[in-house]
């Protein structure tokens, strides 16, 4: 954890999402099933995290982001929209589905700092590693990785 930044932790309420129905054989969700879900059969919810504006909307795609355990879920910016500052305690896989996504590391809000990624595009992000940023237009973006997933704001500390 940076030493030089306190980080407001919060715990995502995923089990408020809805693990849509899968296909194939076994358990929906589980490792040693198929799981395939329609886009159109994809279950969108408010994403309420405290110091994110409204206006995001999360699906989980698979597994429980809430738990240990592997998952996949997708969010949806609304064009313009910006976001704060955090990390994650668990390394971030991203992925651009649509529209354009502006991300800058480090704790604090640099617009200098921003890179544009756009369809296609991949991102790794350390665990704990501080970033920022916003979308240009309405954009799609799915995440995957090791739960729990959680959020974890930072406040500079004056040095």
């Amino acid at each position: 954890m940076n030493h030089h930044a306190r980080a407001l932790v919060l715990a995502i309420a995923i089990s408020a999402v809805a693990v849509p129905a899968a296909t194939g054989q076994g358990t929906p969700g589980t490792a040693d099933s198929m799981h395939a879900v329609a886009a159109n059969a994809i279950a969108w919810a408010d994403l309420e995290a405290p110091g994110f504006d409204p206006g995001v909307k999360m699906a989980v795609i698979h597994g429980n982001p809430g738990e240990a355990g592997a998952y996949t879920l997708r969010l949806s910016f609304p064009a313009g929209y910006r976001f704060p500052a955090h990390w994650h305690p668990m390394p971030e896989n991203v992925t651009v589905l649509s529209g354009e996504m502006r991300l800058g590391m480090g704790g604090q809000v640099d617009d200098t700092k921003l890179k544009s990624y756009r369809p296609g595009d991949y991102l790794y992000i350390p665990a704990t590693m501080p970033h920022f940023g916003g979308v240009r237009g309405a954009t799609v973006v799915q995440l995957h990785g090791t739960g729990p997933f959680t959020i974890n704001l930072v406040t500079t500390v004056a040095r």
